[in-house]
């Protein structure tokens, strides 16, 4: 499969904000259970205002385009070869 430079930056930026969101998620709800005194489960099973959300949302998005060409000017420096 030979993917486009941008196609490339666009499913490394997809996986990175993936994993990061459900980190973000998890470190909202710890924060919450501890604030409200109640279990983790209970404070992961709802989510953030919608403001909040957007904004976390966008933070974990620009944090993972810069991953995704940081990601991407390390494997030009090294050579290697990108897995996708």
């Amino acid at each position: 499969m030979n993917l486009s430079r941008l196609e490339k930056q666009i499913v490394i930026t997809g996986i990175v904000f993936t994993v990061f969101m459900v980190e973000s998620l998890i470190h909202y709800s710890m924060a919450e259970s501890k604030a409200e005194r109640t279990t983790f489960m209970d404070a992961f099973s709802t989510l953030p205002d919608r403001n909040e959300l957007f904004t976390m949302a966008a933070i974990v998005l620009t944090t993972s385009i810069v991953s995704s060409m940081l990601i991407e000017a390390a494997e030009k420096r090294m050579g290697a070869k990108s897995a996708l």
